[in-house]
């Protein structure tokens, strides 16, 4: 018995069906959307996730660079003041140096032979030999102003001109380490970096 209160069609009409490529459409629409919120998801996890060797450079720029100049700065300390003392008679200047500035600058070259040999990257391999070369520079200030003192034929004038000269050359290779740090953190996208990078 039929329900008087269900309509029905009329005659001859035909009565709507959900035909199979609709059905594909409507799926295949779902898990396209499914995927790009995954998609989504993904990226946006990923997005700022850094390189290996943006990873490398951090670690050397945070931990690597304040470990040597830990080591560094009460060096640089004491050989400024060596170098800046007109009254510290030459056979005290020579002790500090072979005594004092070498062993110490010796121990920073073996803490600075670290990052080098650890580098996995071409980047943070040649700023980590950079500075191990910018360490044998101070070595040599201490060694040409070792000589100098040591020779009893080489004029103050002279003397003066030939610790200069070493001196600058430290000066300049430990600038050239600093901007090549600098321009590297840029290239990277790592600007944060250069916060704890004090120009000396």
């Amino acid at each position: 018995m039929k329900d008087p209160n269900v309509p029905v069609a009329p005659e001859g009409s035909l009565t709507p069906r959900v035909h199979w490529v609709n059905a594909l459409l409507l799926w295949s629409m779902r898990l396209g959307i499914v995927a790009m919120i995954i998609a989504t998801g993904v990226y946006m996890s990923i997005r700022d996730k850094p390189s290996d060797e943006q990873q490398e450079l951090i670690r050397y720029v945070e931990v690597n660079i304040p470990a040597l100049e830990y080591h560094e700065t009460p060096i640089l300390s004491q050989l400024e003041l060596l170098l800046r003392d007109k009254t510290l008679q030459p056979s005290d200047a020579r002790k500090k140096l072979a005594d004092e500035l070498m062993p110490a600058l010796v121990r920073l070259r073996k803490v600075a032979d670290g990052p080098v040999d650890a580098a996995k990257t071409p980047a943070v391999k040649q700023l980590a030999e950079e500075y191990r070369q910018s360490v044998e520079e101070l070595i040599n200030v201490c060694r040409t102003t070792i000589r100098v003192i040591d020779d009893p034929k080489l004029s103050d004038r002279e003397g003066y001109k030939q610790v200069l000269s070493s001196l600058q050359r430290a000066i300049e290779q430990n600038r050239k380490w600093r901007t090549h740090v600098s321009e590297t953190t840029d290239r990277l996208h790592l600007a944060k970096g250069k916060q704890g990078l004090k120009r000396k």
